[in-house]
């Protein structure tokens, strides 16, 4: 090859190179912060995802139910896209400790990958993210009558379209885990759940038996 071709050859090859570092370290910026979700959905009707999560090593399952909005008003004369949704999350911890946790929204809610909890790091804030606290109610619709109960439910910072039952603690006026409540659902399989003028039914039953049939769900006695 003449010596004067390479020497023209060079600065294109560079400026080439150049060009696709930059294009390679945009679009690494546009990543996510969590991977494209992986959803399968079950025979019954019920969404599922799950893996583990790359940051924290959870382990994750998460089971999604569709419901239906209640209408208050004949203004209100279109259902939300997406629908209303429960979610059931079952998750295991590098340190051998598993935990159950419900998910709620009543629709248009598109974000339903799994976020693991905070955690404090030597650069971030010493106290977890306030999150808003809100009453809603649960009225458990089956073959008897049990009186509605209300208990609270916290938006998560990342899901801020989505409630998630508050468990016992410090920062939560409940004194029931959410698993107590699964137990009225096998009597009582239709569980509303009202909060001001948004209301929506979920018919839990295909949820329970997925639920039952789920190994990380069973490591949190459920």
């Amino acid at each position: 090859m003449p010596a004067t071709f390479r020497l023209v050859l060079l600065p294109l090859t560079l400026a080439f190179l150049g060009a696709a570092s930059a294009c390679s370290e945009e679009q690494a910026a546009e990543q996510p912060d969590h991977p494209q979700l992986v959803k399968t959905t079950l025979a019954d009707g019920i969404d599922r995802i799950a893996g583990k999560e790359p940051t924290s090593q959870i382990q994750y399952v998460r089971l999604t139910l569709p419901g239906t909005l209640r209408l208050s008003t004949a203004v209100d004369s279109s259902a939300p896209s997406p629908s209303p949704t429960l979610i059931a999350q079952c998750t295991l911890r590098p340190n051998g400790k598993s935990y159950f946790e419900l998910f709620a929204n009543f629709g248009r809610a598109t974000d339903l990958a799994f976020y693991p909890p905070w955690t404090r790091t030597p650069q971030g804030d010493l106290f977890p993210p306030p999150t808003e606290k809100v009453i809603m109610t649960m009225d458990f619709l089956g073959y008897t009558h049990v009186k509605p109960i209300r208990r609270q439910w916290e938006i998560p910072v990342q899901t801020p379209g989505q409630y998630r039952y508050n468990p016992p603690g410090s920062g939560s006026s409940n004194l029931e885990e959410i698993a107590y409540y699964l137990r009225y659902l096998l009597a009582l399989p239709t569980l509303r759940l009202t909060l001001g003028n948004n209301s929506a039914d979920f018919l839990t039953t295909p949820l329970l038996n997925e639920i039952r049939k789920e190994p990380l769900c069973r490591a949190a006695s459920l």
